[in-house]
């Protein structure tokens, strides 16, 4: 399902209320099923004491930021990363906000898509603001699983949700690409073989994608140091476990990625050696010929004198002739070890 259609959700009374670029809003308390959250509420739910908030933001909308600058009392550096301008992994900390750009991959209608995209996010316990310039994925799946009744504590349970699920789609794309080159491979080994370089060049352009945007964020969360960021020991425990399924993602991306380069240069191997010996093949064939090819040759010149011309049977003869040339060259090249099997 396309963001577009939660626009509805969002209606707004008048011009007081008035939310630019928001896609959709969500307040969640403990022990109660998250609930969409009307434009004209989100300044009281951001004001109350319990539970968490979530906005979502088209940052196509130029006026988004400005919205979420005068709704949200966010860092400067959050902002920042909230305007859209920079595409790049980003993991940073100021003043109990955690901010950056994290990976997903774009929502399409009836396909999978495995285009990446980003999603430019700040999250605190109580607050989570994310922006994206095409619809998302991982954000619609954790949408819907709201909408189901799942209960997340904290937005920043809600944010790992987002993570999670795009780890699991990716992981989901990376098993089917398997299941090709597991398809590949059974060919190789039964000498089935065809032309299966575009097959597993989709595999290495899935791979590639993939893993430039991962092993940057799991990098990200890995190395940065958040011993002084001022969060709550459920954010820290959040953060390692995210990092820990990050880098196992980017384990099984790269092993994808490896086996689909070996299978490449086994399957360009088998189609050089193949066509090697088709060569092999016209080269004996053209070679066997060139001794009658030289006698038919000699007996075609139209000159006087010319041997068998007014024999009985000369056709014959000069047949036999051909034949013989040919035989006596192909016992030459085995006495001289030449292998002309093909």
């Amino acid at each position: 399902m396309n963001d577009a259609s939660h626009l509805t959700l969002l209606a707004w009374d008048d011009s007081r209320h008035h939310a630019p670029g928001l896609v959709w809003a969500y307040f969640g308390s403990a022990g109660a099923a998250p609930q969409p959250l009307a434009p004209k509420d989100i300044e009281a739910a951001l004001a109350g004491p319990d539970g968490w908030v979530w906005l979502h933001v088209d940052l196509i909308d130029q006026r988004a930021h400005s919205w979420i600058n005068h709704a949200c009392a966010l860092p400067q550096s959050a902002h920042a990363i909230l305007e859209g301008h920079e595409d790049s992994m980003a993991l940073a900390h100021e003043k109990g906000v955690v901010h950056g750009i994290a990976a997903d991959l774009h929502g399409e209608i009836g396909r999978r898509s495995t285009t990446i995209g980003r999603l430019h996010f700040a999250v605190t316990d109580r607050l989570l603001v994310t922006g994206r310039r095409h619809s998302l994925a991982a954000v619609e799946e954790v949408r819907k699983t709201l909408s189901e009744g799942v209960r997340p504590a904290t937005a920043f349970e809600l944010f790992s949700a987002i993570v999670l699920a795009f780890c699991r789609s990716a992981s989901e794309r990376l098993a089917a690409a398997t299941k090709q080159l597991d398809d590949v491979e059974d060919r190789l080994v039964t000498e089935r073989l065809a032309d299966e370089r575009r097959r597993i060049k989709d595999v290495r352009r899935l791979t590639v994608s993939l893993h430039r945007p991962i092993s940057a964020q799991a990098a990200l969360f890995q190395e940065e140091n958040r011993s002084g960021w001022e969060l709550s020991a459920g954010a820290h425990d959040i953060l390692s476990r995210l990092s820990a399924r990050l880098k196992r993602l980017d384990r099984e991306v790269v092993m994808v990625n490896d086996r689909a380069r070996l299978l490449q240069e086994e399957v360009a191997a088998e189609l050089a050696d193949e066509s090697n010996r088709s060569l092999k093949a016209l080269a004996v064939m053209s070679a066997l010929l060139l001794p009658g090819t030289l006698i038919v040759g000699i007996f075609g010149m139209n000159t006087a004198e010319l041997p068998l011309t007014h024999t009985h049977g000369g056709f014959l003869l000069a047949l036999l002739l051909a034949a013989g040339a040919t035989g006596l060259f192909y016992w030459l090249l085995l006495r001289a070890g030449a292998d002309l099997k093909f």
